[in-house]
């Protein structure tokens, strides 16, 4: 089961701002507010990246094992709505929600690596996003 993230930035006039983009269909304005919404969480992802846990190879480890996949599978997906920063892969990294969220029955304590980097950075997501949208709104909205 997915869980959803304890760290949300809310922004005074998003919900206009989102609403109007969408009226608009401009398709320029769109890729340019989803741009915005990426540089904001491309914040996040180098101290993700740092603080994921690179595990070690024991010998009950599997040959596949290789340590630091989890921290190089973090990633950053924006949309003209927000942007996330996700680590793992149902195919490559399938333990991400176990270490993140942790899993009792196997004795794993959480590691709450992701909610930990955004927490660190939530003053710098904030005034990279302002600054962002604001020129955004400067470049489609006022400045035709």
């Amino acid at each position: 089961m997915a869980r959803t993230s304890a760290f949300t930035v809310r922004v005074q006039g998003m919900t206009a701002l989102q609403r109007n983009v969408r009226r608009l269909k401009d398709r320029e304005l769109n890729n340019s507010v989803r741009a915005a919404n990426k540089a904001a969480a491309e914040v996040v992802k180098p101290e993700a990246e740092a603080t994921a846990p690179k595990g070690r190879r024991d010998a009950k480890s599997s040959k596949r094992y290789k340590p630091g996949k989890l921290a190089k599978s973090v990633k950053v997906t924006a949309s003209v709505k927000g942007a996330q920063v996700k680590a793992g892969s149902a195919a490559r990294v399938p333990y991400a929600a176990a270490v993140h969220f942790g899993y009792p029955k196997r004795h794993i304590r959480p590691n709450r690596f992701l909610f930990r980097a955004m927490a660190r950075k939530s003053t710098e997501v904030t005034e990279t996003y302002e600054r962002e949208i604001s020129a955004v709104v400067r470049q489609h909205l006022e400045g035709d």
